[in-house]
């Protein structure tokens, strides 16, 4: 199984969609658009995910959890590299050069407890990303820094600590 290398999200204004980008240790790429109604059906998906860490379940308050969930988010994001371009070398494309259409997204826990985010258009082949906490809690971040820079006006219940430190003002790595 191929790893994860890099995410990227990228507005484009022309098209007012979110163009999402993964590259994995395979020097494969695959492309999505995230219109924003898709954005706002999984983004409580993703959410809830992040809420079901255990240091978040187990506490007795809700404004417990939510400061704990803060802090964690803090900390893997803080821990995240940011700030590197997406590498635009030349890379396999299994599901092609244009971005396809998302319009279905399930989460999963593999027999492994590995969490998944499946990811497919309408019909046809789509994506399966295992994500560790970390690599939820920066795709959340991504997520929230695109839906900022669309102007879209998707409420998050989650502390985005990076939200001003955005390299541009279409893209997020």
């Amino acid at each position: 199984m191929a790893q994860i290398q890099q995410i990227q999200i990228k507005f484009i204004p022309v098209e007012d969609r979110l163009l999402l980008r993964v590259s994995s240790s395979g020097d494969l790429e695959f492309r999505f658009w995230l219109t924003r109604r898709f954005v706002k059906l999984i983004s409580p998906a993703i959410e809830q995910a992040l809420k079901e860490s255990p240091t978040v379940r187990t506490q007795a308050s809700q404004v417990a959890k939510k400061e704990v969930l803060a802090f964690e988010h803090q900390k893997a994001v803080s821990n995240s590299d940011f700030k590197t371009p997406f590498k635009e070398s030349p890379k396999e494309l299994p599901l092609g050069a244009d971005p396809i259409l998302l319009a279905k997204m399930q989460m999963r826990r593999n027999a492994d407890g590995t969490l998944v985010m499946a990811l497919a258009p309408e019909r046809g082949a789509g994506i399966d990303l295992a994500l560790n906490p970390k690599l939820l809690h920066s795709l959340a971040e991504l997520l929230s820094n695109g839906i900022r820079l669309a102007e879209w006006d998707i409420p998050s219940t989650i502390v985005h600590p990076l939200a001003d430190e955005v390299p541009d003002k279409h893209t997020v790595n």
